[in-house]
């Protein structure tokens, strides 16, 4: 029994001593270059990917000996002189201007998520853009579109959908009901089945066409024929509702964040017009 214990208590002050390593102490060392445990760490912050790997030592190391091959290449390039050159030089300007570019970026939108007042200052100037239309579509493919073709009926080229969209249009302004008009016609499956809408839209998941005219079309109202890779669609939205705040406020800070990025652009710089004309 005493054996036992003695052994467990190696055993454990073995890995005790193998996981002590200070925030100071080097992790990673190549001729010169070194990276501290903080460091490291530091680095792989906020990466799923890299954080999964510290729950288990076979990763760790592997994550490990990846950035070391880094160094040790970094080590000889500099050993050669090679960061000296002016050709090197300037793609290091330009990839440091790529990151400083994406940090700054990432620095304005965290901004306006901690302090919230702008994002809803947003958010109410913009709550028509943010409001989900409730959509119902009828949609007329031509040959070769993605939807596949109904059975037994005959592939239209693309000017003879866009004239049978175009027609059925007509029919819809004149009073025809949509769901009975759906069913008939649409060659998409989901609205035909008892003319089912496609529901409230996101931005975003839809074609850009389909969601251009779903969210500027008054309530009520048709589309004018609107052509995607699918075929022709007819569209009429059904009613409208405002997206929750807290389901908007990371695209409404990006969007600002893109905002302040591209005024800092507009005022940031000026060109040498004799040499690169005006």
């Amino acid at each position: 029994m005493i054996r036992r214990m003695s052994v467990l208590l190696t055993v454990l002050g073995c890995l005790a001593l193998h996981g002590q390593v200070g925030e100071s102490a080097p992790v990673i060392e190549a001729s010169g270059l070194s990276i501290t445990k903080a460091e490291f760490e530091q680095m792989l912050k906020g990466d799923p990917r890299f954080q999964a790997a510290f729950a288990q030592p076979a990763a760790k190391r592997a994550l490990g000996a990846e950035f070391g091959k880094a160094f040790a290449l970094e080590a000889e390039a500099r050993r050669r002189k090679l960061e000296q050159s002016s050709a090197v030089q300037l793609k290091i300007r330009n990839y440091t201007q790529q990151l400083l570019g994406n940090e700054l970026l990432v620095s304005l939108r965290e901004g306006y998520l901690k302090e919230e007042s702008a994002l809803k200052r947003h958010y109410e100037s913009r709550s028509t853009f943010f409001a989900q239309p409730r959509v119902r579509q009828l949609l007329v493919r031509f040959k070769g579109s993605q939807v596949a073709p109904r059975p037994g009926l005959r592939e239209l080229s693309k000017d003879e959908a866009r004239a049978k969209a175009a027609g059925l249009r007509v029919k819809l302004a004149a009073g025809a009901d949509f769901a009975a008009l759906a069913k008939a016609e649409s060659d998409d499956t989901g609205s035909r089945e008892g003319g089912r809408e496609l529901g409230f839209l996101l931005r975003g998941s839809t074609g850009a066409n389909v969601e251009a005219a779903a969210f500027s079309l008054p309530i009520g109202k048709l589309s004018d024929v609107v052509q995607t890779e699918y075929g022709f669609h007819i569209l009429r939205v059904e009613e409208r509702r405002p997206m929750p705040f807290d389901s908007v406020k990371a695209a409404l800070a990006n969007e600002l964040a893109h905002n302040d990025m591209n005024a800092i652009i507009k005022n940031g710089y000026k060109l040498n017009e004799a040499y690169f004309g005006k």
